[in-house]
């Protein structure tokens, strides 16, 4: 009778414990709103670039990721209600730096790019409590393309007066040596959950 006793009070126990860490669920909507928030964004953003690139050149198109971009990214995070930034694990602006759970997500985002399982339909939502607030929180991989070889590729792929301003702006500079379809870092999406 002690041993049934003490069997019964540990399987309450143990089930107690794991309605305590139970994980908010996440709906279909929420996932496909962040997605389309954040493929809007990236949208916006390669447009301004590239229209930079065709008017004014590569060398006008860095101040649109180091100035510009930061500006236009916070504003389409206000007028859609998110907290959006681009980041990256070898980053350029220090802005760009990763907080804990996004190294996490991005170091996952680089074994599946090294296994070749990478790709367009690749994200991560999940709602997480951070202090006294939960959050919806969404990753969506960036994967670099031609046009951003310019500035971030190979030493061939860069001019020496890209260079040269690169090292002006950013004394600390990681971003460069990448190759087309390889994973550049990463758009992350912050919203609080009601």
């Amino acid at each position: 009778m002690k041993y049934l006793f003490s069997a019964i009070a540990l399987a309450f126990y143990f089930l107690l414990l794991g309605c305590g860490e139970k994980k908010a669920e996440l709906s279909e909507d929420q996932v496909i709103g962040m997605r389309t928030t954040a493929m809007e964004f990236m949208k916006d953003l390669k447009s301004v670039l590239i229209s930079q690139i065709q008017t004014n050149g590569v060398l006008q198109a860095v101040s649109v990721c180091s100035d510009t971009a930061q500006v236009l990214t916070n504003n389409f995070g206000v007028q859609r209600g998110v907290y959006i930034k681009r980041i990256s694990l070898k980053n350029r602006n220090p802005n760009n730096f990763p907080d804990e759970f996004e190294k996490k997500l991005l170091s996952k985002f680089e074994l599946l790019n090294q296994n070749k399982e990478l790709n367009d339909a690749t994200e991560h939502a999940e709602i997480v409590q951070e202090g006294e607030f939960k959050y919806l929180r969404y990753l969506k991989p960036i994967l670099v393309q031609a046009e951003c070889l310019n500035c971030h590729g190979s030493e061939n792929d860069i001019m020496p007066e890209v260079k040269q301003l690169i090292a002006q702006e950013y004394i600390d500079d990681k971003a460069v040596g990448y190759k087309i379809g390889e994973l550049r870092g990463a758009v992350s999406l912050k919203k609080v959950v009601e």
